[in-house]
């Protein structure tokens, strides 16, 4: 055939209804538009290669450009081979192709990364910014329904939630489309073997030591066998279900999203008060988005985490994966290697409305009351002072190096640090809480008594009462 005539892959001996349900796919989910430029991942495969004919017969009928992408990951000796392979198909269909070559061991061994998550990882990353360099609109892969089942069982092995079990989505934020998930894998092999197409076979695919080959080689195979010929589409489906499922929790989701998460500068805080009164499931939904907001994605991400997050105490520590650290002070949880912002603060209170502790989420009032009317004595929830006393208006700030004071009761001065140590305060905590003086002398810090110059009596006519809300 000359190289200027259009060569169309579905002819009338091969299989229309393979072709009629990726054309039915694709034009539901409105995967392909008219004006589209598609950069196909082109891997050499059946899947891909069946991917491939199939898009150059829909652009028949759609107008939109295509061009191909290879990631030569380097770890199988027939990667040559198939690099090859793809350059005469490129030739062949006279579509565009960019090749990039990449060590994924050594990437892997760099990041702590399995050969399969770091081949992920650069291969979507090699996709978009060709993507990006070719202008393109959308990136197709050549994921089947089988894959999707598999994925499924895979999740549901790990035991994931109905986001994970929600499965690979037909079309993502990031501008990836699916367009096979509606075919079977058998479908793909019978399309390929009728229009006679040749392809590249990964001889990976049969490695068992691999959990999702075993899967795809013996547990479903066995599943179809003796439970459910049908059981790879009811997978699927239940994918679909929990997926249309998730769209709409996420909605709930993003309306909470903005009482218990906000953001000050580079620094994210999640209120761990706030999350304590919503619903179970939605507060651990809150944590992981928490946790993709600071990871980038919520590849990693366990249960355990999750609920150890949730569960944080005031002044505790969590170490997570990727060297992530997380520390809850007052009720924020935030990273703890963003404390540093918070270290330095000074306010200025003249003692009316609520004063308010940057990054902490510590909230303070302030009323006057009669000796006669003391609330309970709690000098971790409040302070009880000589109003006649005070200096307006109050500073606020951190603990700094030689503090100290006369605390109640004592006889003399003595350091701060050794006072929020013996009230057995949380290390973690110590250098944010709020130090209150008048003047220049300390009269309070949350968890410590009140300084002694300051102490009450029933006879005051006036008391001053800084109360934590």
């Amino acid at each position: 055939m000359p190289k200027n005539q259009k060569e169309t892959l579905v002819s009338k001996t091969t299989s229309s209804r393979v072709f009629a349900l990726f054309r039915q796919e694709v034009i539901a989910r409105k995967l392909v538009e008219p004006g589209d430029h598609i950069l196909l991942a082109y891997s050499g495969g059946p899947d891909s290669t069946c991917l491939l004919s199939l898009l150059q017969a829909l652009r028949e009928e759609i107008p939109f450009s295509l061009s191909l992408a290879h990631l030569n990951h380097g770890l199988r000796p027939a990667a040559a081979e198939d690099e090859a392979f793809v350059r005469q198909m490129a030739q062949r269909f006279s579509l565009p192709l960019v090749i990039r070559r990449v060590k994924v061991r050594s990437y892997a061994r760099r990041h702590r990364l399995n050969l399969e998550e770091a081949g992920r990882q650069l291969r979507y990353t090699f996709l978009e910014e060709t993507r990006q360099k070719l202008r393109a609109t959308k990136i197709a892969t050549g994921h089947t329904m089988d894959d999707q089942a598999e994925t499924f069982l895979l999740r549901l092995f790990r035991g994931s939630g109905p986001r994970g079990l929600a499965g690979i989505y037909p079309q993502t934020e990031t501008k990836v489309i699916r367009p096979l998930l509606g075919l079977r894998r058998h479908q793909v092999e019978t399309y390929l073997k009728e229009t006679g197409l040749p392809f590249c076979l990964d001889e990976s695919n049969l490695d068992r030591r691999y959990r999702r080959n075993r899967l795809r080689l013996e547990l479903i195979p066995l599943l179809e066998k003796r439970f459910d010929p049908k059981v790879v589409d009811h997978l699927a489906r239940a994918a679909d279900i929990l997926r249309a499922e998730e769209e709409f929790l996420n909605q709930i989701e993003e309306k909470e999203a903005a009482r218990v998460m906000r953001e000050e500068g580079e620094v994210v805080l999640l209120d761990s008060q706030a999350l304590s009164e919503l619903h179970l499931a939605l507060a651990r939904r809150l944590v992981r988005r928490f946790l993709a907001k600071l990871r980038g994605d919520l590849r990693e991400v366990n249960f355990r985490e999750v609920e150890a997050i949730r569960r944080l105490e005031p002044g505790q520590e969590i170490h997570l994966r990727r060297r992530i650290k997380l520390v809850r002070l007052g009720s924020h949880i935030l990273e703890k290697k963003t404390l540093n912002q918070w270290r330095r603060y000074q306010l200025l209170w003249d003692g009316k409305g609520v004063v308010t502790i940057p990054g902490l989420g510590l909230k303070f009032s302030g009323r006057i009351v009669k000796g006669s009317e003391l609330p309970p004595f709690n000098d971790t929830e409040r302070a009880c002072l000589r109003a006649d006393l005070l200096r307006w208006p109050l500073l606020l700030r951190p603990r700094q190096p030689g503090d100290s004071y006369q605390p109640f009761g004592a006889t003399k001065p003595r350091k701060l640090k050794e006072i929020m140590s013996d009230r057995r305060l949380p290390a973690s905590l110590r250098p944010f809480l709020p130090v209150f003086l008048s003047g220049k002398h300390i009269i309070w810090v949350p968890g410590c008594p009140v300084a002694e110059a300051f102490k009450v009596s029933l006879a005051d006519d006036e008391v001053f009462i800084i109360e934590k809300i």
